[in-house]
């Protein structure tokens, strides 16, 4: 005879929560409005379409991408949903979105900046720069390596333009793929078992710990045990290092079901997180420092995003500063060494 496996309690919690989704998306909807359609996660767009219909707390439990957003939904769990709710609410939202817009941020300056060095460059090479080198050519002068990179650069551009747009196209197709391509092999280091330690401080992952301290707080609030709520959180940190030690801390707490801080794995987590699993009076998990983990974790996270725009646009300037510096200096060179002969035969 087959059984059925008893469906846990607290999924109830979660459909009762689904059950008022309307008000919920209604404030995501609000908030996505105020932003650039190309800032707006896809996370978000596909949350929207999920909260329009008819989602079940299996789909929110078992999808990593829907278990991510548990800790907003169950956050609307009251009839009522408070101002500080709401505003935790919009915080979430808003860290969600915050990745992709800073990632338009920072290329966008650079871009902006660089694209308009190269065009000032094409510029001189068609208009000054071979006036230059007719004069150097004049007078016979001994160039520098500099000089002649330069000049060989403006000569290139004058005989072949529609091959230097090409080349400058792929390069530019060539350094986005190596960015791609480096976010992938910091992916892959930061879920090995033997590597992951060494990228476990990165923004990716101090988010990841962020949604599992989050999400772990929320689901204990609603009565789920904590075994359940290790592994669910785990999913929900869209991290796959995190996931797999979730999973062993849970078989590892067994029957008992209480934490256990001498697991083999346990070290993968921070050492806050390792105490808030056992800092209440009865060595039970504490909610409140979870929770308070979460905001520290995410507010790590914004911090990092709001150094790393404000450093871009400096470091831009500097970097367009030191070409224009160095093709300066490369025309002005020759002369130099002009004028001392000049003023040596004269003397």
């Amino acid at each position: 005879m087959q059984t059925t496996t008893e469906r846990p309690e607290f999924y109830e919690r979660i459909d009762a929560a689904l059950e008022r989704r309307d008000k919920l998306a209604s404030a995501i909807e609000a908030l996505s409005s105020e932003l650039d359609s190309k800032q707006v996660s896809p996370d978000v767009r596909n949350l929207l379409v999920t909260l329009r219909g008819t989602p079940t707390a299996e789909q929110f439990v078992q999808d990593a991408s829907k278990a991510a957003w548990l800790p907003i939904l169950l956050r609307g769990l009251s009839s009522e949903t408070s101002r500080e709710e709401l505003q935790q609410i919009m915080s979430d939202v808003t860290i969600a979105t915050e990745s992709r817009r800073n990632r338009w941020r920072n290329s966008a300056y650079p871009l902006v900046v660089g694209g308009s060095a190269i065009l000032l460059f094409v510029f001189l090479s068609l208009t000054v720069i071979p006036t230059f080198q007719e004069m150097f050519r004049e007078f016979q002068l001994r160039l520098p390596w500099s000089t002649k990179a330069v000049l060989a650069t403006s000569s290139f551009i004058n005989a072949r333009p529609f091959f230097f747009c090409v080349l400058l196209l792929a390069l530019t197709l060539a350094a986005w793929s190596l960015n791609r391509i480096f976010s992938l092999c910091m992916r892959a280091v930061e879920t090995s078992w033997l590597l992951g330690s060494l990228v476990s401080g990165n923004s990716e992952s101090v988010k990841a710990m962020g949604r599992f301290t989050s999400t772990v707080a929320e689901l204990l609030c609603i009565g789920a045990p904590l075994k359940e709520a290790i592994v669910i959180a785990g999913r929900a940190s869209q991290n796959l290092r995190f996931r797999n030690v979730s999973a062993t801390i849970s078989r590892e707490m067994g029957a008992e079901g209480k934490f256990k801080k001498d697991s083999v794995v346990a070290h993968n987590f921070p050492s806050l997180v390792i105490h808030a699993f056992q800092a209440a009076p009865n060595g039970s998990p504490s909610i409140e420092l979870l929770r308070h983990l979460s905001t520290i974790y995410f507010d790590r996270v914004r911090q990092r995003y709001s150094w790393s725009t404000g450093m871009m646009g400096p470091l831009s300037i500097l970097g367009v500063g030191v070409c224009v510096g160095v093709v300066v200096v490369a025309l002005f060179m020759p002369l130099f060494s002009l004028i001392t002969s000049l003023s040596g035969n004269g003397g």
